[in-house]
């Protein structure tokens, strides 16, 4: 009698714990796995996934293998993307939490594009666009600079070297 009540309750609880699997799962950045639960006719239970193409596949951007430039291995290269210190919101990305610069090895830039990345976020603060996390006994603030130093700065981004 304790093993019948038992068994069924390991029923009730396996078939609980079934409805609360997600049918759709991430896979890929382009793909997303659909799961299927159908139970054959011998009484095993065929947990299958299949590819779904994404609604917001017209949304990513790709990149061409065969491209020829000055570096083939950074995606800010590949997509020809023409940052400036103006676009904070894409220059915060790389940076960590203390203000300081990401390292190449997690950006994934070559090391023009991380030269150049660098000189935008410290064009930025110097013009009052990102905030600096310093001390508040540090002269990096603009607002503590001696004389003209303590005002924002403006640059033409046709003047950028890097």
């Amino acid at each position: 009698m304790a093993l019948r009540t038992l068994t069924t309750i390991g029923r009730k609880i396996s078939e609980w714990n079934l409805l609360k699997i997600t049918t759709v799962f991430a896979t890929n950045t382009r793909n997303l796995k659909q799961v299927t639960q159908s139970e054959t006719a011998d009484g095993t239970l065929v947990i299958a996934g299949t590819y779904v193409p994404s609604d917001r596949a017209s949304n990513l951007v790709t990149v061409k293998l065969d491209h020829e430039g000055p570096c083939s291995a950074c995606y800010m290269c590949k997509l020809n993307l023409d940052v400036k210190h103006t676009d904070v919101l894409i220059l915060s990305q790389f940076l960590r939490t203390d203000g300081c610069m990401l390292p190449r090895r997690i950006t994934g830039l070559c090391k023009r594009q991380q030269k150049r990345i660098g000189t935008m976020v410290t064009m930025a603060q110097k013009a009052g666009l990102m905030s600096n996390i310093n001390p508040s006994w540090s002269h990096k603030d603009p607002r503590k600079r001696y004389r003209y130093k303590k005002w924002n700065s403006y640059w033409d981004e046709t003047t950028i070297k890097c």
